[in-house]
């Protein structure tokens, strides 16, 4: 009797495994005819019992599964929307547990198609999360999909969630974070702008200038023909304090934009801006006047040149301040001449940059409504210097009615 005991407890171990097996190829079937609750309910038996849950089928299809769940719920008509709301962390778990089993990369192909759809999807909800302004669940999803994207090899989709968590960390005002999420994109050679920008200037904020040679050479590397990159290297020669090597940048870059005069004219201002930039006010305004030149109405060139002039002004008026009060040479006398000097230098620019944002039509004006209200101010500072008072009773005016528009 005890034999025959023990055989039929065989035979019913063998039927358990059986129809476990059977649940994997049914949850399959369900899922391929459109029953995904079914094919839920089946691959979550599978997916619990000894006999299968260790089996990398097991888990392919019930990443599988669970994909086609997080397919529906974004028809609103499909009744299984709301089959289940874990759907996305169950698919990814499901995904790199058949990876971890799937040691003949048997079904390594579709798997990583699943996992290349996951990642999809938290990237999805990393860019709803910045969207809302939520930078920190924005930088977590994003995290999230470089990991399954990296799992699946797909690395070029993880660049698009490291540059979405860099924005992220840089409205946060998170400088590490920044560096962490933007670094490895230039390392992957990115052509982004922004991403180059945003590390060479918090290399010069933190008067590393070593890096921020390094990275502009980066970007000339995987950017040839950008004229952003030979500027970023201008840049980074001249605050290194190196003209010649400067100044060539600066004319590579040039070079490339000759057949475009408004994006020409942008360069030569921006050139001009980066010889203001280490003090070069000789070049800077060279540079300035030859976008002026290029094109005349604009106002990018004529609010640098503006601006030039007024920070010049200010500077000297800094140095008066500090000649002392017993100091006979005349000093304070010739710098505040000087600063007074600039500062109507500075009057045409401003009333030009003003004069061009008039022009614009409403949707325009109202996008520079930032850049009016610094012309504003500064040519209030600058007339009432001067004490050209009939020329700042308008220029008052238009601020306060700027003002009250803002409230």
């Amino acid at each position: 009797m005890k034999k025959i005991a023990l055989m039929l407890a065989l035979v019913v171990m063998g039927y358990a495994v059986s129809a476990q097996s059977l649940n994997v190829t049914s949850a399959r079937e369900a899922q391929n005819r459109g029953y995904l609750d079914k094919a839920k309910k089946l691959i979550d038996a599978a997916c619990e019992h000894e006999q299968t849950k260790n089996d990398a089928k097991t888990w392919y299809y019930a990443g599988l599964i669970y994909s086609s769940i997080g397919g529906e719920v974004e028809k609103p008509r499909s009744k299984y929307k709301d089959l289940d709301a874990d759907w996305l962390v169950k698919s990814k778990d499901a995904a790199l547990r058949c990876k971890e089993l799937d040691t003949e990369k048997e079904y390594a192909e579709g798997n990583n198609t699943i996992l290349s759809f996951v990642g999809n999807e938290y990237y999805k909800k990393a860019v709803a999360s910045f969207q809302k302004h939520d930078w920190d669940e924005c930088m977590a999803l994003s995290e999230e999909s470089v990991r399954i994207f990296n799992e699946c090899g797909k690395r070029e989709y993880a660049a698009e969630s490291y540059l979405m968590a860099g924005k992220a960390a840089m409205n946060a005002h998170n400088n590490e974070a920044v560096m962490k999420y933007f670094k490895p994109l230039v390392r992957t050679k990115t052509k982004e702008n922004l991403v180059y920008r945003t590390l060479f200037d918090m290399y010069k904020s933190a008067g590393d200038t070593n890096e921020a040679l390094k990275l502009a050479q980066n970007y000339v590397k995987s950017c040839k023909d950008d004229y952003n990159a030979n500027m970023m290297m201008a840049e980074a020669y001249l605050l290194k304090g190196n003209m010649e090597q400067g100044n060539a940048e600066i004319q590579k870059a040039l070079e490339k934009t000759q057949d475009k005069p408004e994006l020409h004219a942008s360069l030569l201002a921006a050139a001009g801006a980066t010889y203001e930039g280490v003090n070069d006010f000789v070049n800077a305004e060279q540079r300035y006047k030859e976008s002026l030149q290029t094109l005349p109405n604009q106002f990018v060139a004529n609010f640098g040149m503006g601006k030039m002039f007024y920070n010049r002004a200010v500077d000297k008026l800094t140095e008066a301040n500090n000649v002392p009060p017993t100091d006979e040479t005349g000093l304070y006398d010739k710098l505040n001449g000087e600063c007074l000097e600039l500062f109507r230098q500075s009057i045409p620019y401003f009333n030009s940059a003003i004069n061009f944002i008039d022009n614009l039509d409403a949707e325009g004006q109202g996008a520079n409504r930032a850049n009016l209200y610094h012309c504003l101010n500064a040519l209030n500072t600058v007339y009432a210097r001067l004490e050209m008072y009939d020329a700042l009773k308008p220029i008052k005016a238009r601020i306060e009615e700027l003002q009250k528009a803002a409230q």
